[in-house]
């Protein structure tokens, strides 16, 4: 999978961005991106992700990219209802739900903090993760 805390720093210098302004721009403190960027088995939640990704200007996506999601199978057998919700709204879009996708957002679901976010943070995400791999 890939290193969340190495892309942040190569995002965050690619753009010229200092540690303490991304700080501030994404109100998080300067140690816990330090301690992101910095240790190679990073796990920051949905909701820390959300807020870096938005102060550098792009999709979360971008930031969890793999080639396939690596995973043990953490979805439950009868799918919870922020799934059948977003399942509902894609169908109703006439678009098929790509497996893959729900299972990076059954990934994302079972970091600190995740657990809380509703269905429209749900849908956001899902077309997030969707549009990275539009060509």
């Amino acid at each position: 999978m890939k290193n969340i805390g190495g892309t942040i720093r190569t995002l965050r210098q690619g753009k010229g961005i200092t540690l303490p302004a991304l700080a501030e721009k994404s109100k998080l403190s300067k140690g816990l991106i330090s301690k992101l960027e910095t240790s190679a088995d990073s796990n920051p939640s949905l909701d820390t992700l959300y807020k870096i990704a938005e102060a550098l200007d792009v999709p979360v996506s971008f930031m969890l990219e793999t080639e396939k999601v690596q995973l043990k199978r953490v979805a439950p057998e009868e799918p919870p209802t922020w799934q059948k919700e977003l399942v509902a709204d894609l169908k109703e879009k006439g678009k098929k739900p790509d497996e893959d996708i729900i299972n990076a957002l059954y990934v994302l679901r079972n970091r600190k903090a995740a657990k809380n976010a509703d269905t429209d943070t749900w849908k956001f995400l899902y077309q997030s993760i969707e549009n990275s791999f539009k060509s």
